[in-house]
Order: structure tokens, then C-alpha cells, then sequence
């Protein structure tokens, strides 16, 4: 069993391509360390991260990121045991949404391609709402 936890916020500002690049190379280095795997999306300054790990690992992590000044309105999502791991092979999958598919191959065309095939219908719940609602379905 593997302990995950969805949210979602907003970056405070509007940051370059560049920037999230730099904390998705950041998070990939240290989540493998801790054992934890996710997914960090982003569209317009809107997030949505899934973090799966051991259950301690991944609340201190979540604690640390809503205390980042880059976020704001940090809203826990789901917590929960699941029976297996996601994104096993992700430190941390990255993808940015951009209206044309220049940064990372991730726009409303490819957006079904950013996810995992044999996902939870959880994950693929708030996955699927997060592209309606940021234009991407």
C-alpha cells in the first residue's frame, strides 16, 4: 500500500518556463531521496500535484510546500491509501500546459497523453477537471 495526496493552488506570480523547470529539477533530486513519486501539472499559474510515498514522507512534504512563498490558496484534495503507486517512475513527472505545445508536448490535443493509461479513476477524475477547467479538454 502507498500513501497519496492530491492538491491544487496558484503560483503568487507568474513564473517563466524556466522557473518551473528549475523546481521540477529541484523536487525530482529530493523526492528521490524521500521515495516519493507524482505528478506536478500546470496551467496558467494553476497546479495540480499528486504526491505518493510513505504516508510521513509525504505530509512533511506537503507542509513544506504550502508554506512556499511561490504558492498561494494551497486546498488539499485527497488523502488516501491506494494500492499501488501512479507514477512509480517519476520522481517527478513534469508537465506545463501551454495553448500551443511548445513546452513540454502538454496542450488540449495532448493533455490525455500527460497522464499515466492504467490510472485510478481518482486520479483521472480530478486529472480530466483540472483540463476542463484550464481549457485543456
Amino acid at each position: 500500500m502507498i500513501f497519496q495526496l492530491i492538491y491544487t493552488c496558484a503560483f503568487t506570480n507568474k513564473l517563466s518556463c524556466s522557473d518551473l523547470e528549475a523546481i521540477a529539477q529541484t523536487s525530482r533530486a529530493r523526492n528521490l531521496e524521500r521515495g516519493i513519486t507524482g505528478i506536478l501539472l500546470c496551467k496558467d499559474g494553476s497546479v495540480l500535484q499528486v504526491l505518493e510515498g510513505q504516508k510521513a514522507e509525504v505530509l512533511a512534504l506537503y507542509e513544506i510546500i504550502k508554506e512556499d512563498p511561490r504558492i498561494t490558496n494551497p486546498l488539499l484534495l485527497i488523502q488516501r491509501t491506494a494500492p499501488r503507486r501512479e507514477f512509480p517512475n517519476w520522481s517527478m513527472g513534469f508537465k506545463n500546459a501551454n495553448e500551443t505545445e511548445a513546452a513540454f508536448q502538454l496542450c488540449a490535443r495532448s493533455f490525455p497523453d500527460g497522464l499515466p493509461i492504467d490510472i485510478s479513476p481518482e486520479i483521472d477524475t480530478i486529472g480530466r477537471t483540472f483540463a476542463r477547467v484550464n481549457g485543456l479538454a
